[in-house]
């Protein structure tokens, strides 16, 4: 799909979101002159009038998410039809029928009857290569949000540490501010403090359930992310 049929589709699935140009500008970081030309080339092709999509807008849209459906699909089986490294459990050898799962992020396998896959290099208990017969795809991880006042509404001396510690047991952890930061360590959490957005993101986007320890004032912007990633969320 060419750059600007892309940006078409996405200002279309933003109006039926309900957002305005301006809303749509800053969504997709384009400036608003940029975004009022894409309305007029929308509006005189007939995708776009009085603000709502039109019913060729909707046949337009339906058919390229379809085809970019079928687009990504393929690349998906593509890759997972490749060899990828994963984790012995035990002792696995070269031919192998094992089983290969996605746990906290990563993958691991071990020998199964009930196999979908087969080893191609020999390994215990560290890192092997296999060859998957089967698509599974991880499942997206959940984030949970909890807040911390900032340091001038009592900052971590107000959070209930056993309350934090017991929400973050088994769970990836990152700390966006500093209040944050040291409220996980009173909860004896290690967090992830520098790049805590990204890493959140990409955990969850690899399975993890991720818990964010969060200064309230940057509350607004870790929920922005998430709602720009798809990424469902609750603020515990």
């Amino acid at each position: 799909m060419r750059r600007r049929d892309t940006v078409k589709l996405l200002i279309l699935t933003l109006i039926l979101d309900g957002l305005n140009q301006r809303e749509i500008a800053k969504r997709l970081r384009l400036t608003p002159q940029a975004i009022s030309e894409y309305f007029k080339d929308l509006t005189s092709n007939g995708l776009v009038k009085d603000y709502n999509i039109t019913e060729k807008g909707f046949r337009w849209l339906v058919e390229r998410l379809f085809n970019l459906h079928v687009w990504t699909e393929n690349i998906l089986k593509d890759l997972y039809s490749r060899n990828i490294v994963a984790i012995a459990v035990g002792e696995v050898r070269r031919n192998d029928k094992v089983f290969y799962w996605f746990e906290n992020g990563l993958i691991y396998c071990k020998v199964n009857e009930n196999y979908n896959a087969i080893a191609i290099t020999d390994g215990k208990d560290e890192e092997v290569l296999i060859k998957p017969l089967a698509f599974k795809p991880p499942r997206r991880g959940k984030v949970q949000i909890f807040v911390v006042p900032e340091v001038v509404d009592g900052g971590s001396k107000v959070v209930d540490v056993d309350n934090l510690r017991r929400i973050g047991e088994g769970k990836f952890v990152v700390s966006l501010g500093v209040e944050a930061f040291v409220a996980c360590k009173k909860a004896n959490l290690n967090s992830i403090f520098f790049g805590a957005r990204c890493c959140c993101v990409e955990a969850v986007h690899h399975g993890c359930d991720v818990l964010v320890v969060c200064t309230r004032s940057l509350l607004n912007d870790l929920i922005q992310t998430l709602l720009d990633e798809g990424i469902e969320y609750e603020v515990v």
